[in-house]
């Protein structure tokens, strides 16, 4: 099934014409078997090569470290590993989203967007300019999975904003599970044993894995529903006391649970630093750090839905505050919103003058 001309042509046309290269790659989408050995082997084991090849010409790129044989042939098989975790993740966040589940149809997505990011990752050797090259190409590639998903996977558009920044979050907590299993290979520690996460201690490791990416599911599925939601605004555009009054009632618990929430990272973090165990819920509490740190507001959401509440009017709510804040009194609503606004200063203020 290997074809090394045909890797050629798939590998530079997801370079320099990727659309026209996706659309000819989808009918062979189904199969993962000759995605793996047509796209993502070849391009994994090339751009390894590549880069320690201009790792031994240049300075060791970005970090000043010269690549070694054991790290590349490291490198690659870490890296094979990772492009079937990230398609199982787009995948299965598909299914959540409406979108279609297949693991096969991810992995040919993820693969042909990703061809520039492996580039770029081989040519952040380069001494000077590397990291602007690899930088670049990275963010290039997260541009073209934005357009190749909907694609490959069928997310619909109202659901697609939703689907890619949840498989996103996704990605990075499983790699930081990923940095904390293999810490043991990648280098020893004080004890010269490695430590190894205690990922017992609070669940087995299938209900532990099993509540991780439960954690990854609930964040999608709160996105999935919190975008169904519809809300028509008043003809007038004018906010009344009760939303206003909801409004703070939401954003002080979100804050409350923010500031909880903050406090068990900086515990987790400090255990981590120190050797000391990390379970799979610890975890599953870094997937929903990460969330908000990304601008998701998933706690605030969270709020709002566990209360039967409709995320698009809390949205509008927010927004008409801001705008009240900010023009004041340029039309009858923004007056009244904004009269409405002066009443409620003291509660309002830090959730929309910021």
């Amino acid at each position: 099934m290997f074809d090394l001309n045909r890797s050629l042509k798939l590998i530079t046309g997801a370079l320099f014409s990727p659309d026209e290269t996706w659309r000819g790659y989808q009918p062979e989408a189904g199969n993962w078997q000759k995605t793996a050995l047509l796209i993502t082997g070849p391009v994994i084991v090339v751009t390894a090569v590549l880069g320690y090849i201009l790792g031994l010409l240049g300075d060791g790129g970005m970090f000043g470290m010269r690549p070694t044989l054991l790290n590349t042939v490291f490198g690659i098989v870490f890296g094979i590993i990772w492009a079937g975790v990230a398609a199982f993740i787009f995948s299965t966040l598909a299914g959540a989203f409406s979108g279609k589940t297949s693991f096969a149809a991810a992995l040919a997505a993820t693969s042909l967007a990703f061809v520039p990011g492996y580039f770029g990752q081989a040519l952040g050797r380069l001494p000077w300019i590397g990291w602007l090259l690899g930088l670049g190409l990275f963010i290039y590639a997260l541009v073209l999975l934005w357009r190749i998903l909907p694609m490959y996977l069928d997310v619909p558009d109202s659901k697609r904003t939703g689907h890619y920044i949840a498989s996103l979050i996704a990605c990075i907590v499983v790699a930081l599970v990923l940095g904390f299993l293999l810490r043991p290979i990648i280098g020893p520690v004080d004890t010269g044993m490695g430590h190894r996460p205690d990922f017992g201690s609070s669940a087995g490791t299938a209900g532990g894995a099993t509540g991780l990416f439960g954690g990854a599911m609930r964040q999608a599925e709160l996105i999935a529903t919190a975008e169904d939601d519809r809300y028509s605004p008043p003809s007038d555009g004018k906010l009344d006391e009760d939303q206003v009054e909801e409004f703070i009632r939401v954003m002080n618990r979100a804050r409350e649970m923010m500031i909880d929430q903050t406090e068990r990272l900086r515990e987790i973090s400090e255990r981590a630093n120190k050797d000391e165990q990390v379970s799979f819920s610890d975890l599953s509490e870094v997937m929903s750090g990460a969330t908000q740190m990304a601008g998701m507001n998933t706690v605030e959401l969270e709020v709002v839905k566990s209360g039967n509440g409709n995320w698009a009017e809390h949205t509008w709510v927010k927004e008409s505050l801001r705008t009240a804040w900010i023009q004041k009194d340029i039309n009858d609503a923004v007056a009244h919103n904004y009269a409405l606004y002066e009443e409620y200063e003291d509660d309002l203020k830090q959730y929309v003058a910021r």
